[in-house]
C-alpha cells in the first residue's frame, strides 16, 4: 500500500459545543442518535469554530501540527453534508463555515499541476497533492449540492474534478496517480475519479461523459483481482501492489452501480453483486461481525453496500453493515468519553490513547448511513411487539432481521426459536434450538438466555 504519514495536531479546546438532542427521537432513530452523539464529540474535540478547521487528534500531539490533514477533511466534510440532510437548521451553518475553513487548503497557484487541494493548508505554490484527497472532496461537494442545491459546491466540485483528472496520463495504459510525484496509479485514486466523472455527467457535464466508464474499465483491466476484490496499486514498472483494502472495492462497486443505472447493463449490477459477495466472505468476521481494516477504508465499503442494497434489495447488504456496526458499538466506543479507538478491535486499551479525527469522522459518517435503518434492538422490539399481537410470520421476519444484524443478538434468537415453533416450523426450530445450545457454553451469553427464560431442553429419548 502507497502510506501516508498521518501527524498529529495541536490540540486547543473546542469553541463550538454541538448539543446532540436525543430525548423524544421517533422508535427508529437509534442510528441517527448514534450518529448525532458522535458528531456532537468531533464537533467538541476537535473543531476550532475560529479558524473553521479542524485539529488532527485529541488528546494534543505536542509535536503535531495545528490542523488536520486533507483525506480526514474529506470524510468530516460528508458527515457535515449527511447530518444537514437531517437537521438542515443546525448543520448547514457548521457545513458553510467549515467549507470556508476548507479553502485555506486549496491552491490557487500550484507547481506543475492545475489548481487543487494541497494536503495540507501550506499556502499556495505547493507540490504536496494527492489526486485521491481531491477525488473525496469531489464527491463530498456533489453531496452538498444535492443536499442543499447551492451552486456554489457543483462548482467546486467542477473544479476539483479537473485536478484529479490532470493525473491521468497514457502510462501504463492510461490511470490517474496517486498523487502529485508520479510514482504509481491507485485504486484508491481511480476508483473514486470514476464515481465523480459518473455523477458529474449524471449533472449534466458532457464534459465528464466518458471519464466515468474509461477510469473504471482501466481499474478493471490492471487492478481487479479474481475475486473480484481490488488491488491497491501498480508501479511504473509493471509492478502490482496486490493488498486488497476494503475502501478500493467500495468505491469499484459503487461505480458499477452507477454505471448500472447510466447503461442499464445488468452485468455492471453483477460485478457489483460479486465484488460485494466476495469483500462480506473474505472481510467480515463470522463470529464478531467487524470487517477488516480501521473506519478509515470500511465505512466506504458500508456506503457501497447499502447503496446495492437500495439497488436491488438483497437484505443480506444491509445485514452485513448493521452487524459491522453492532461490533463497532459494543467494542470499540469508549465508554469514558463517548468517542470511538482507532483500532475496531477487541483490546486494551490507555486512557490517555489519541483519537484522530480521520477515525472518529468515519465512525459518524458510517452512523449517518445507516440513520434510515432500523438497529438490531429495534428489530427486536418491533418483533415481540408483532408476536405479542399473533402475528408470527411478521415476528419472524422481524426477528430474523435482528439476528442477521448483530451476532450476539442471543435474545433475539430466543425469541425467533420460540415463534418457529409456534409456526410448527419443526427443522428451522431445531437449527436455531441447536445454535443457541452453542452459545448457552459462553457465560456471559448464558447468563442473557437465562433472564430471558431460556433453558436447554433434554434430549429426545
Amino acid at each position: 500500500m502507497l502510506v501516508r504519514n498521518q501527524k498529529g495536531a495541536l490540540w486547543l479546546p473546542a469553541l463550538l459545543c454541538l448539543i446532540a438532542v436525543v430525548a423524544g427521537l421517533p422508535a427508529q432513530a437509534n442510528y441517527r442518535q448514534k450518529a448525532e452523539e458522535q458528531t456532537a464529540y468531533i464537533q467538541t474535540h476537535f473543531y476550532d469554530a475560529s479558524a473553521k478547521k479542524y485539529r488532527d487528534t485529541f488528546p494534543v500531539d505536542p509535536k503535531g501540527l495545528p490542523w488536520t490533514l486533507m483525506w480526514a477533511n474529506g470524510v468530516q466534510w460528508r458527515v457535515l453534508v449527511a447530518a444537514a440532510r437531517y437537521d438542515p437548521a443546525t448543520y448547514r451553518p457548521l457545513l458553510s463555515a467549515y467549507g470556508q475553513g476548507l479553502r485555506e487548503y486549496w491552491d490557487p497557484q500550484p507547481k506543475g499541476s492545475p489548481p487543487g487541494f494541497n494536503a495540507y493548508c501550506s499556502g499556495p505554490g505547493g507540490d504536496d497533492k494527492y489526486y485521491d484527497d481531491n477525488a473525496w472532496l469531489v464527491l463530498g461537494y456533489l453531496e452538498a449540492y444535492d443536499t442543499t442545491h447551492d451552486p456554489q459546491y457543483l462548482q467546486w466540485a467542477q473544479a476539483t474534478q479537473a485536478f484529479v483528472l490532470s493525473g491521468w496520463d497514457d502510462k501504463l495504459g492510461g490511470g490517474i496517480y496517486w498523487k502529485l510525484k508520479h510514482e504509481g496509479k491507485a485504486t484508491a485514486a481511480n476508483a473514486p475519479a470514476a464515481v465523480g466523472a459518473l455523477r458529474l455527467a449524471m449533472l449534466g457535464d458532457r464534459a465528464q461523459q466518458d471519464w466515468g466508464p474509461r477510469i473504471a474499465n482501466w481499474v478493471n483491466s490492471y487492478l481487479k483481482a479474481e475475486n473480484g476484490l481490488y488491488w491497491d496499486n501498480i508501479r511504473l514498472d509493471g509492478k502490482v501492489e496486490k493488498t486488497e483494502w476494503t475502501y478500493n472495492t467500495g468505491l469499484m462497486i459503487e461505480a458499477d452501480l452507477l454505471l448500472f443505472q447510466k447503461q442499464h447493463d445488468p452485468k455492471a449490477l453483477q460485478a457489483a453483486e460479486q465484488s460485494a459477495d466476495s469483500a462480506i466472505s473474505v472481510w467480515q468476521n463470522p463470529d464478531t461481525g467487524a470487517f477488516a481494516n480501521n473506519a478509515n477504508f470500511t465505512h466506504l465499503l458500508c456506503e457501497s453496500l447499502l447503496q446495492l442494497y437500495q439497488a436491488d434489495h438483497n437484505i443480506r447488504y444491509l445485514n452485513a453493515v448493521r452487524r459491522h456496526a453492532a461490533f463497532g458499538c459494543r467494542y470499540v466506543r469508549d465508554a469514558q468519553d463517548g468517542g470511538y479507538w482507532n483500532d475496531w478491535k477487541i483490546a486494551p486499551h490507555q486512557p490517555d490513547e489519541r483519537k484522530a479525527l480521520l477515525e472518529e469522522a468515519s465512525d459518524a459518517r458510517l452512523f449517518w448511513l445507516l440513520a434510515p435503518y432500523s438497529d438490531e434492538d429495534e428489530l427486536y422490539a418491533k418483533g415481540v411487539q408483532a408476536a405479542s399481537r399473533g402475528n408470527d410470520a411478521g415476528a419472524e421476519k422481524l426477528l430474523q432481521q435482528a439476528v442477521d444484524s448483530d451476532t450476539e443478538a442471543v435474545e433475539a434468537r430466543y425469541r425467533l426459536w420460540r415463534v418457529l415453533l409456534r409456526e410448527h416450523k419443526s427443522a428451522a426450530a431445531k437449527a436455531e434450538q441447536q445454535k443457541l445450545a452453542t452459545i448457552s457454553g459462553d457465560p456471559k451469553m448464558k447468563a442473557r438466555l437465562t433472564a430471558i427464560g431460556w433453558k436447554l431442553p433434554a434430549p429426545s429419548p
